[in-house]
């Protein structure tokens, strides 16, 4: 493949594609999540395990390809990765007990790792640092849209199937991935420049990164951050359908407002950063974050319904204060990055050691719903 060729929209909207399963994997089911409890007969916690579980093997994976892109290459990988997750959401569409489904998920997010990392590595090799940065630019648009309009879909394939019409057609994405990455990307890896397996080699890189305390610390800060956002991912569909009777379809409206925030926010992040700086800036942001958050709690522990039915729209801006910090904590870590760095030196400790791991493991996120204590 050229240069010319590689440089083009349609390997940035191939990879866009790619980069949206794991969004559309996590987001597009949410409304389901109180049609599953109720089907399998089981309580709300064992159906946002399928959540946990998939965000589990999503962190371990993102440990397995990076040293697995590095020494076979990286179309095996992402390519091999892509189709187990079709398989898997596959096997999630046929699943008869809430245990098969919660196992199969582990599988789905394990598997949806592989575009996280390989992408990544994938678009260092092709592009030159500048054009790197504006063509990931693209995908991350894309990444940011997913989120927006996946519970709306979800919740009109809710309406007019079933949960289980939700993951066929996240198997179809995949297959349709499948198809393209075979025909349309070849390895950008060269044979001289793979590296061979090791996996002391391996367990030293992330040492070598578990005992820096600076990006430890904002690896930890990140995880915190998130905590936030994938509490109210899993508890979000209950407290909005279950408690405040908002339909599935109509759910995803109210979801969209907060990636809408998020988006807007993260503008005005890098409008402050420049004005203030990031090492002033995080602390001033964090805390905010904080007060958000309890003050959230606050008015739902005390029954406050001011704002509408159940105070719903309460959560509409939850996610403003990630979309200050999440970016920075981002930006942190990328200035510790070895541009040619293998994927595996940064990549997997960032998603097992930053806490998200333990905060997206919570099977009931410690949130009040409106009017109760």
């Amino acid at each position: 493949m050229t240069a010319k060729q590689n440089s083009s929209l349609g390997i940035v909207f191939i990879l866009g594609l790619l980069a949206m399963l794991m969004p559309l994997s996590i987001d597009m089911y949410l409304p389901a999540l109180p049609v599953i409890s109720a089907q399998f007969n089981v309580p709300d916690g064992s159906a946002q395990m399928t959540l946990s579980t998939y965000i589990l093997g999503f962190a371990f994976g993102q440990l397995l390809y990076g040293p697995m892109a590095d020494s076979i290459g990286r179309k095996p990988v992402i390519l091999g990765g892509t189709l187990i997750f079709a398989a898997a959401a596959v096997a999630c569409a046929l699943s008869q007990t809430i245990d098969m489904l919660i196992t199969m998920r582990f599988f789905h997010g394990l598997a949806a790792a592989a575009a996280s990392v390989v992408i990544n590595a994938l678009m260092r090799d092709i592009y030159p640092k500048e054009e790197f940065s504006r063509m990931m630019s693209f995908v991350m648009l894309v990444t940011t849209i997913a989120p927006l309009v996946a519970p709306m879909v979800g919740g009109a394939v809710l309406v007019w199937f079933s949960w289980h019409a939700i993951f066929w057609i996240l198997a179809l994405a995949a297959l349709l991935a499948s198809a393209m990455i075979a025909f349309f990307i070849s390895e950008t890896l060269p044979v001289e420049r793979r590296q061979k397996f090791s996996l002391r080699t391996t367990l030293g890189n992330f040492a070598t990164l578990f005992r820096h305390k600076r990006v430890l610390s904002y690896m930890l800060a990140s995880g915190f951050s998130f905590a936030g956002m994938f509490s109210f991912l899993s508890a979000g569909p209950f407290v909005y359908i279950n408690i405040n009777h908002v339909s599935p379809q109509h759910f995803g409206y109210y979801f969209a407002l907060n990636i809408v925030f998020l988006f807007i926010m993260t503008i005005i992040n890098s409008r402050f950063v420049r004005r203030v700086g990031g090492a002033e800036y995080v602390p001033r942001r964090a805390v905010d974050s904080v007060c958000d958050g309890g003050m959230d709690g606050g008015l739902r522990a005390a029954g406050c319904r001011i704002l509408g039915a159940g105070g719903r729209r309460c959560r509409v801006c939850r996610l403003r204060f990630d979309g200050l910090l999440q970016p920075r904590w981002r930006s942190f870590w990328t200035s510790f990055r070895i541009w040619r760095a293998p994927p595996h030196r940064w990549r997997g400790p960032s998603a097992l050691a930053s806490g998200r791991l333990l905060a997206r493991c919570c099977p009931w996120p410690p949130l009040l719903p409106p009017g109760r204590c």
